[in-house]
């Protein structure tokens, strides 16, 4: 058995996880680690990951928990199922996430963007003032809640995955979290007993799995998955976005220029940077991964994040290329539990993007004044962002003079 040392908590991760991951793949792409729950292990090149995650039987969701070390948050549907049963679960709220109605959504992502950047002054600071409300407002409309409530929502999710466990900021998320958790049971029993709604309690009042209706737990446990899902991820790739764009100067120019590169500079920088570090999945049966054994019941951490830089999948893996064709990261998953709601993700951060090389094209980022989240065990991203930043108010629309590194 090959071990590491691998803790995805730290404070030392969080500040570079890529590091940690190059080194893990060239070491041992198949490692155990000691920390937590009495070990688990960790998965790190691309083909090993891929595989893992698409085999559902051997490597199974259906858990309490996918998190390392072991924390219940609230069980989180379709997440936490395995086929056939995810399946159908998903088949209760992909009419949220297809082409079109993504499509009608755009509009008023581009509303609550445009609401953010009015709003700047001659500094800002990206993550409060425009990562965090713009995905929090679109996951109000999403589920039917009222836009102003997004701070009840969003922080607390914010918290719980920017801190590790024990302390007390993960502490009173959890907290918070629970008391969301009874407002959507209480949502979903008022519409089953006839309260008027057209919202995604009502759509799961109604919703059937295999042939009978939802429990008021899957109901809740499924739009749980919704709030969280529609958040804290795209919060964290718009931040990671924006850095990058401050340090490439030249291609933030390109991408002002040419504003039809965006779709393929957001999948590239989602590769790059992945928000989601990957999930935890535990071992149904004794099996062999690149030459390890592993024993019916170890948890297995699928490390999606280090396999998108994998060199044998990705040329120049530790470069941004929009070139990049085809780019089959794993950003969103693959598979039965691939995220359902990437359409609207890519839609939220193509947007996010368009607007600001639109209306705010020459900020800065205050580089010394930058904050890590304290862990990114979760998702990958940074806890503030300052910025000074030009713009001309009355010119939302149009070419603006680019940045020139």
């Amino acid at each position: 058995m090959t071990h590491c040392e691998f803790d995805h908590h730290t404070a030392e991760f969080a500040a570079d996880p890529w590091r940690v991951y190059r080194d893990l793949r060239q070491r041992c792409p198949v490692a155990h680690s000691t920390a937590y729950d009495g070990g688990f292990w960790v998965l790190s090149g691309y083909r090993d990951v891929r595989r893992c995650t698409l085999d559902t039987g051997v490597f199974s969701s259906a858990a309490d928990d996918l998190l390392i070390p072991a924390e219940n948050p609230g069980r989180l549907l379709p997440v936490q199922a395995d086929p056939p049963l995810a399946t159908a679960y998903r088949r209760v709220i992909n009419p949220l996430f297809t082409a079109s109605a993504v499509a009608a959504m755009e509009p008023h992502i581009r509303r609550y963007v445009d609401q953010a950047l009015d709003a700047f002054a001659d500094e800002a600071e990206l993550v409060a003032d425009l990562a965090l409300p713009v995905p929090g407002k679109v996951t109000m409309r999403l589920v039917g809640w009222p836009e102003q409530d997004w701070p009840d929502v969003v922080l607390p999710i914010r918290a719980f995955s920017t801190h590790p466990v024990g302390s007390p900021e993960r502490d009173t998320a959890g907290e918070q979290l629970a008391a969301i958790r009874r407002r959507v049971a209480d949502d979903v029993r008022g519409r089953r007993a006839g309260e008027p709604g057209n919202d995604l309690a009502a759509r799961l009042a109604a919703g059937t799995v295999q042939g009978r209706p939802l429990t008021d737990d899957e109901a809740v446990d499924t739009m749980m998955m919704v709030l969280f899902g529609g958040v804290d991820t795209t919060v964290a790739a718009i931040g990671n976005m924006a850095l990058y764009l401050d340090e490439d100067r030249e291609l933030r120019r390109r991408l002002v220029e040419r504003p039809e590169l965006v779709p393929a500079a957001v999948d590239e920088l989602l590769r790059y940077q992945a928000p989601v570090q990957g999930f935890a999945r535990f071992v149904t049966a004794d099996t062999e991964v690149g030459g390890q054994r592993i024993g019916r019941g170890e948890k297995v951490f699928l490390a999606w994040a280090a396999a998108n830089r994998d060199p044998e999948v990705f040329d120049d893996p530790d470069s941004v290329r929009l070139d990049r064709r085809p780019n089959p990261h794993l950003t969103f998953g693959i598979g039965p539990h691939r995220c359902i709601g990437a359409t609207l993700a890519r839609a939220e951060l193509r947007i996010v993007l368009e607007r600001m090389l639109a209306r705010i094209p020459d900020y800065r980022v205050d580089w010394g004044a930058v904050e890590p989240t304290v862990s990114c065990g979760t998702t990958f991203g940074r806890q503030r962002i300052p910025v000074y930043l030009t713009r001309d108010r009355h010119r939302g629309e149009g070419k603006q003079r680019a940045e020139r590194a």
